[in-house]
Parts: C-alpha cells; sequence; structure tokens
C-alpha cells in the first residue's frame, strides 16, 4: 500500500486525498485551518492541523517514510515554495507541488520538487485534445508528444479481431485494453471487438486526432 502524505486541502488537495482513499493508498492529510480538518476527519483517519511551513512541524513529521509527498496550499505560491524546499531538505522521496503557472512551476522544481503539477492548465490541454478530435472519449497525457486515448471502436473494426485491424499500421497506435461496461481487460491478438467496446490505446497526439 502506497503511503501519501498531502498538505494543504485547496480543493486539488481535497480531490486528490479522496481519490487516493478509493485507490486503497494510506492518506495522512494536514492543514492550518482548523475547521476544514475538523470537517474531513470524519473521513480520513490521519488528519491534523499544522503550518507545514514552520521547520519544526515537518522535521517532526518524518516526510521520508511516505513513499509521495504532496504540496498542495492553494494560492499561497511562498508557502508552496518553503515546503518544498524543507521536504526535500528532510529527505522526503518524491515531491509532487501545486503551481498555478509554468513560471511558479519552475521554481518548484529548483527548490526541490520531482513533478509538478497545474491542474487548470492540465484540464485545458486535456479538454482542447477532445475538442479538435471528435473520436476521443478521453485522453491521459503521458508527455507534450503522447498520451493514452480512449475511443469508440471504429465500425470496421466491429466483429473482427485484433489482430486483423489495421489500428497500428493506419494510426500508429497500440492498444493496450479494452472496456466494455464496467470490465475493462488487456486483449490479446485473436480479441474480437463488439459494437459497445471502447479502446485505450496509446500513441503520439497528432495520431489519435486522425480517428473519426
Amino acid at each position: 500500500m502506497k503511503s501519501v502524505l498531502i498538505i494543504g486541502m485547496s480543493e486539488f488537495g481535497k480531490h486528490l486525498a479522496y481519490r487516493l482513499l478509493e485507490l486503497k493508498a494510506s492518506v495522512c492529510i494536514y492543514d492550518k485551518d482548523k475547521d476544514l480538518i475538523s470537517v474531513l476527519s470524519d473521513d480520513f483517519e490521519n488528519a491534523y492541523v499544522a503550518d507545514c511551513t514552520k521547520d519544526v512541524v515537518l522535521r517532526d513529521l518524518g516526510v521520508s517514510s511516505f513513499d509521495v509527498c504532496v504540496v498542495s496550499v492553494g494560492k499561497n505560491f511562498q508557502a508552496a515554495l518553503e515546503i518544498t524546499s524543507k521536504l526535500h531538505e528532510y529527505g522526503a522521496k518524491y515531491i509532487i507541488s501545486r503551481g498555478s503557472n509554468d513560471l511558479q512551476c519552475k521554481f518548484l522544481k529548483i527548490a526541490g520538487a520531482d513533478e509538478t503539477v497545474d491542474p487548470q492548465k492540465d484540464i485545458a490541454n486535456k479538454i482542447a485534445v477532445k475538442c479538435t478530435a471528435s473520436g476521443l472519449l478521453d485522453v491521459f497525457e503521458v508527455s507534450d508528444e503522447y498520451s493514452v486515448f480512449e475511443i469508440p471502436v471504429q465500425k470496421e473494426w466491429v466483429g473482427k479481431a485484433l489482430k486483423d485491424t489495421d489500428i497500428r499500421k493506419k494510426y500508429d497506435l497500440n492498444v493496450i485494453a479494452v472496456k466494455f461496461g464496467k470490465t475493462i481487460l488487456i486483449p490479446d491478438a485473436n480479441y474480437v471487438f463488439r459494437n459497445d467496446d471502447s479502446l485505450f490505446v496509446f500513441g503520439k497526439s497528432k495520431k489519435a486526432k486522425k480517428i473519426k
């Protein structure tokens, strides 16, 4: 079970914390807002009130014992920068820090973040890809160039085995999973596509846009 420390219960932090619980991770949350933690403590066993910009707080947290430390302190960039730097100083294994623009993310990496996220930018990029590629059901960016896409099965693939389609040749995309209803499976070459299937494929973003 992965252990995750989340510092700052911004909207991003709360959504992340609840999703991690659903995924059976061990979640520990901190925020300096006593009333907020009081509400969240009904759902989180490890919920604490503290100002993590203070050295004594992070030093006593044992941050190196967590698999991942997430800094999500909302609009207070100075606090995010200080906390990120101190997490790095105290030996955090992996630090993910939330920024609000490219410049903030750059400074957070300089301060010691292994990874940065800009939720608004990430969501905008995802929606932009979906809007410009009508055949996509969903998209998960892996890098600036590559993504995992969820696409509906094409009419010409229905009733055919994966090995008999032209997905790889025509679109240069690799099928990594198939979903039908609530079931997701990894197909072999003999899997026959059904009318209500959707496919998860991996490849370059510009390639997936060719699917109509």
